[in-house]
């Protein structure tokens, strides 16, 4: 089991994101399962706990790889 929080979009010129609102993984069935923000939020907020447990090996491989999350358990 993990979990993440996310920090945000790498920097990039010229560029300006808007807010996430969605998760998308590949499982290792190869299903693909999204994942939302826990309510009241609408988005992910950087700097802070996505809100989900991540038990699936290839989802917390993907999220490892990916700059834009960072494990925290």
């Amino acid at each position: 089991m993990a979990r993440f929080k996310y920090l945000g979009e790498p920097a990039r010129t010229g560029l300006t994101y808007g807010p996430m609102t969605e998760i998308r993984l590949i499982t290792k069935t190869r299903g693909m399962v999204t994942y939302t923000p826990v309510p009241p939020n609408t988005d992910f907020p950087i700097g802070e706990d996505v809100g989900y447990d991540f038990t699936d090996q290839f989802s917390v491989t993907a999220l490892d790889a990916d700059p834009r999350y960072q494990r925290i358990v």
